[in-house]
């Protein structure tokens, strides 16, 4: 039963229970300012003291045994979970709660919740001594009076003993935990991490003191007092969970980027060293203060933490300006304390390039022209005036059909719904009217660039092809009107040659009529090769693709043996040969062919073909055509190989050019070597492919490369 002697150990307790409860109630009232993720496990962990020490101190005050129990295992309750808590608080203070999955918090629950079972459930089976001795023992009185009943939280029994070594080691662990926040941080943070260490230092110093000097009460309740008083003079006076350390280590360090972090209240929490030329004062100072106070672009800053993506900011350093993007990311859990991770990305180099890339932009004569999705401008390059007669600045908003011929308004708008839906550039010829009325073509690419955030649209490069299209079509013309005219004049030579070589006229006319005859001859057929150059050349194509060539040489080597009966044709084929070629190659092959035989001078002309690996690379074939003929004069090599002819150096007739142009559309190459003892060898070098197999729907599928 109580005594009055008990009664100071009692108001002791209680003091300790109310200073952990305030404790508890300011961690909780602040809100808004501390910390989520700190807050909750700490009020937790005081409002279990507060529990323990003021149920200890009515334990001492019941008048009754069932009353004296009672608070007894209250207080029991309390002290079980207290080393738990504090470990759950450590780990989630120095940033390591990634450790608390949800089964190692349901491993850490396991033996409190054991230790308050047995403790409830002793009556049943006494493993910890009878129910009333495990709380209260007679201690003989200093003065040799009658002993007290006093609460002792150690007894023989083992459990006992396992469950307060056990809490001890956890609570040591955690202490060990805050020690190494201390040691790793700096500045306030280092201050606030001294103030936790101390306050969890003085119940473990309490409990060893238990150990070994033991006293009359248990020491380790009243120690809660004290340390909610550390607890309090730094959440008043150090902004103890006002600003914690937020895992320095895992973003500060090796970012070379400057960063600041800030905390809930725009509170700069840490930084690195490179955020020190952004910094009004050093960063020690500057940790703690509103970061709109601290830095030297305010402006900037504050646009961002208002919900802008990106700011840009321009610093000045020793004369030179230095351009930074400012971006801002969340860190943690929404769920939990949210801090703020600034990080301002030096950018002077891209600033630069942009700045020359927009020079070359802004001196062009292409039209550069951004469009948002809705096909609205919203940049204009200053080419526009120039070439066009707008001024930049009054098209912007304008939808970028206005200024389209009525006729191609359509097809144009189809062909810019194709960029917006996809990622290829797109091409597109149209008329466009300029300000002084007149239409002008225009040949566009588009670019879809609506996901990049530096440009968020769609980039038209514009280019005035009105002369090369008036070129082209007057060359179209003249070269349509000069082949009907010429073939129709050199018909006409041809009849009256004819007349004259049937009339009865001297042998030196008729040698006259036969020159006439064989130059107009030429003519035409020199028509006739414009025809089907132009025809060829200007037909659709599809493109490059895998082509089998040995089959295709077999076909034109069959018609030759029947073309020219007289001529010797050696072959030296693989069964299959697959090339990367445009599909008029077969074309190029046979004019070799043909041009190999009747410009052969020997009474019985020969041609080789043979289709093999090229010896210098094997990703190439080369497809080799020999003949016993006069060879090709080095002149005319020399003006193929130079791509220009002149009146001087020129090739006589258009079959190489045919030849060399479709070589060139494929990706090839063409050379020339003599052939032993005489003639030439026409080399074709080819990029080998896959073989390609037909499918039931039409196209093709890439097997085994032979070249593997």
């Amino acid at each position: 039963m109580t005594s009055v002697e008990q009664f100071p150990y009692a108001y002791a307790l209680f003091a300790a229970g109310i200073l952990a409860g305030v404790v508890t109630l300011v961690v909780l009232g602040r809100f808004r300012l501390y910390s989520r993720r700190v807050r909750l496990p700490f009020a937790l962990l005081t409002l279990s003291g507060s529990i323990w020490a003021t149920a200890y101190g009515f334990a001492f005050l019941a008048t009754t045994p069932g009353a004296e129990l009672f608070y007894a295992y209250l207080a029991w309750a309390g002290a079980a979970v207290v080393p738990t808590i504090w470990l759950i608080f450590a780990l989630v203070y120095a940033g390591e709660d990634q450790l608390l999955t949800t089964q190692m918090v349901g491993f850490l629950a396991i033996e409190p919740a054991v230790a308050i079972a047995l403790a409830l459930t002793n009556h049943s089976h006494g493993l910890l001594g009878s129910s009333l001795d495990l709380w209260t023992v007679t201690a003989p009185d200093n003065s040799g009076g009658a002993g007290l009943h006093l609460l002792v939280p150690l007894g023989p029994e083992l459990p006992f003993v396992v469950h307060v070594i056990y809490g001890s080691g956890v609570a040591l662990t955690g202490l060990t935990v805050i020690g190494k926040t201390y040691l790793r941080s700096s500045s306030i943070h280092r201050r606030q991490a001294g103030f936790l260490v101390v306050a969890g230092l003085i119940p473990l110093a309490a409990l060893a003191g238990e150990f070994f000097f033991p006293i009359r009460i248990n020491p380790v309740p009243l120690s809660i007092g004290v340390s909610s008083v550390v607890v309090l003079w730094a959440l008043f006076r150090h902004q103890l969970f006002d600003i914690t350390p937020i895992a320095r280590d895992a973003i500060l360090s090796e970012m070379r980027d400057a960063v600041v972090v800030l905390d809930e209240q725009d509170r700069i929490v840490e930084s690195n060293g490179a955020a020190s030329e952004l910094l009004e004062r050093p960063v020690d100072e500057c940790i703690g203060e509103p970061v709109l106070e601290s830095i030297r672009v305010p402006a900037e800053v504050r646009t961002v933490l208002e919900g802008r993506d990106r700011a840009e900011a321009v610093v000045e350093d020793g004369g030179t300006c230095r351009y930074f993007e400012i971006r801002s990311e969340v860190v943690g859990d929404q769920t939990h304390d949210r801090a703020l991770l600034l990080v301002f990305y030096d950018v002077t180099e891209r600033r630069h390039t942009e700045e020359e890339f927009r020079a070359l932009i802004e001196n062009s004569r292409d039209v550069i022209t951004v469009l948002d999705e809705d096909g609205e401008r919203t940049y204009t390059s200053p080419s526009m005036t120039e070439v066009l007669g707008y001024q930049t600045d009054a098209l912007v908003g304008e939808s970028v059909l206005d200024l389209v011929h009525p006729e191609d308004r359509d097809r144009v708008a189809g062909r810019l719904d194709e960029v917006i839906s996809g990622d290829s550039p797109v091409r597109s010829e149209f008329r466009i009217r300029h300000k002084n009325g007149m239409w002008r073509r225009f040949e566009t690419v588009g670019v879809n660039l609506l996901d990049d955030p530096a440009v968020d649209g769609v980039v038209l490069n514009s280019r005035d092809v009105t002369s090369r299209h008036r070129y082209e079509q007057r060359l179209r013309v003249l070269n349509r009107v000069l082949r009907h005219d010429l073939r129709n004049d050199m018909n006409v030579i041809l009849g009256h040659a004819d007349l004259l070589l049937d009339e009865r006229i001297p042998a030196e006319s008729k040698d006259h009529a036969r020159t006439i005859k064989r130059k107009a001859s030429s003519l035409v057929e020199l028509g006739e090769q414009t025809r089907h150059i132009d025809t060829t050349l200007t037909r659709g194509s599809s493109g490059i693709e895998p082509v089998e060539v040995v089959e295709r040489i077999e076909a034109q080597l069959d018609d030759i043996e029947s073309d020219y009966p007289e001529a010797i044709v050696h072959r030296s084929l693989p069964d299959e040969v697959w090339v990367s070629a445009d599909d008029l190659i077969e074309s190029a092959i046979k004019h070799l062919i043909d041009n190999a035989l009747e410009h052969n001078d020997r009474v019985i002309p020969e041609v080789g073909v043979t289709v093999e690996r090229s010896a210098t690379s094997t990703d190439f074939v080369e497809i080799r055509i020999a003949d016993n003929g006069p060879g090709v004069p080095d002149a005319e090599l020399s003006v193929l190989e130079s791509g220009t002819e002149t009146p001087l150096q020129h090739i006589s007739g258009l079959g190489l050019w045919l030849v060399q142009w479709i070589i060139d559309r494929s990706n090839g190459q063409l050379r020339f070597a003599e052939n032993d003892p005489r003639g030439t060898i026409a080399i074709v070098g080819l990029r080998s492919a896959d073989r390609a197999v037909s499918v039931s729907d039409g196209g093709t599928v890439a097997t085994e490369s032979e070249t593997d």
